[in-house]
């Protein structure tokens, strides 16, 4: 188990990135959020099996009207009673 912060540059907002990613996390039974930031990049909390966030990533590469620039990734501590994976606004 591992939980990342990601920050994700580009065209990554106006084009349904959240939605994927709340698909795709859910699909991959990971929790986390994910958030647009007024500089125009989003945030995202992932956490679950190393293998499962890996697929998340790119999953997240390969959407079609996505176009990731940069990927900021850092490790943090595992947020316990995490159980969801949510849309913060």
């Amino acid at each position: 188990m591992e939980r990342l912060k990601i920050n994700f540059k580009g065209r990554v907002q106006g084009v349904g990135f959240r939605f994927h990613s709340l698909r795709i996390a859910t699909d991959l039974n990971l929790t986390g959020s994910v958030k647009n930031l007024y500089d125009g990049s989003v945030e995202v909390y992932v956490q679950g099996r190393t293998e499962n966030i890996e697929a998340f990533i790119r999953e997240l590469d390969n959407q079609k009207f996505v176009r990731i620039e940069s990927k900021d990734i850092s490790k943090m501590d595992l947020k316990q009673n995490e159980n969801s994976f949510e849309i913060l606004y």
